[in-house]
């Protein structure tokens, strides 16, 4: 695992041009939306703010590991078009864990759902003739 100093200048030297990777990411989800005119001026910068931050974060993690760099560079992308669901969820289990820790462990331990909501899965009645 690198160290925290090193990558500082690690960024100054090429990790900026992720930023602009998950800025694109959104500016293209953005473009291709189906409708536009529903996004103000506010929510269009800060969701592109959210996606280079993601992006960054994501950079920070991949920076660890050996992997090809044009794989680097579509997770980042795809990060950046992602990022508001992905941000919306890591808050909405962020919160959860932050309420109730011991409930959310357990929903870990069973797969994610409460007993009580897990849905059973029965075989269907076969068809009789008349």
């Amino acid at each position: 695992m690198n160290d925290l100093g090193k990558f500082i200048p690690l960024f100054l030297s090429g990790g900026w041009i992720v930023l602009l990777i998950g800025a694109a990411g959104m500016v293209a989800r953005l473009a291709t939306s189906k409708n536009p005119e529903d996004k103000t001026p506010k929510q269009i910068i800060s969701n592109i703010i959210a996606a280079m931050i993601a992006s960054l974060i994501a950079w920070f993690i991949l920076e660890q590991f050996e992997v090809a760099s044009m794989y680097k560079a579509i997770a980042y992308g795809l990060v950046g078009l992602n990022s508001p669901e992905l941000l919306t969820g890591i808050i909405k289990k962020s919160t959860n864990f932050a309420n109730k820790p011991t409930e959310f462990l357990k929903n870990i331990k069973t797969g994610g759902e409460p007993p009580s909501k897990k849905k059973v899965i029965t075989k269907p009645k076969p068809r009789t003739k008349k």
